[in-house]
């Protein structure tokens, strides 16, 4: 719980609790794709990963940029896997080596949302334990024949992702959304209405919540 309210006041204090509905939105889960059934030291696996705005689609904002997996091991070593976009949006396959043996923590990373530091747990040599989501619901999106396997939810999950997004069906091809900077930015000085402030913070601290959350398992995990 400590460490939820420590989170919870980095987040709000970083600047996060913003009054803009799409800033509020900075969040996202990373899946994997079912992994190999065994992990061995010094071998070489692909890894396929999806990186999902809110839990529920790709991101709506643009460019997401370069992204990649980062496996941490038990004495803190940290090793990572550069993503190559696969042509389904919010797809990516990375090269995966574990350089030794022992207890390791896979999390994502990227430069545009706020990263999941919990994907799964791995013991080399051994099987790859996806992390169950906490996200309660997920909006809809029209996936086509190439979608995210979505894992269960945790006991206790919360997470839920903001309203508002229609369930717009869109090719899994399709072309890669516009760069950061075609990207429409909110204009300085415009004032909001005070229902999109509140919805605002109340995804902020949602968010924060599930991010201690996510980080107390990464540490749990990581200390057996």
């Amino acid at each position: 719980m400590r460490r939820i309210l420590v989170v919870l006041v980095l987040v709000l204090t970083s600047g996060l609790f913003v009054t803009s509905a799409a800033q509020a939105g900075n969040w996202e889960e990373t899946l994997l794709d079912p992994p190999p059934a065994r992990i061995e030291p010094g071998v070489t696996y692909t890894f396929g990963y999806w990186i999902l705005q809110h839990g529920s689609y790709p991101y709506l904002g643009g460019d997401l940029g370069p992204t990649a997996l980062v496996a941490t091991s038990k004495n803190g070593t940290k090793v990572t896997f550069a993503g190559t976009p696969a042509r389904t949006r919010g797809h990516y396959f990375a090269e995966v080596v574990f350089p030794f043996a022992g207890d390791w923590t896979i999390g994502s990373d990227h430069e545009v949302l706020m990263t999941d530091p919990l994907v799964a747990t791995v013991t080399v040599p051994g099987p790859v334990h996806v992390a169950p989501s906490e996200m309660k619901e997920r909006a809809p999106y029209g996936w086509g024949d190439v979608h995210p396997s979505f894992p269960p939810a945790a006991p206790d999950a919360a997470g839920a992702a903001p309203g508002g997004v229609p369930a717009v069906v869109e090719p899994t091809t399709a072309p890669r959304v516009a760069t950061k900077s075609q990207a429409t930015v909110d204009e300085p000085g415009v004032s909001l209405p005070w229902p999109v402030v509140a919805l605002a913070g109340l995804a902020t601290v949602g968010f924060a919540v599930w991010l201690g959350r996510r980080y107390a398992g990464s540490n749990g995990k990581a200390n057996r």
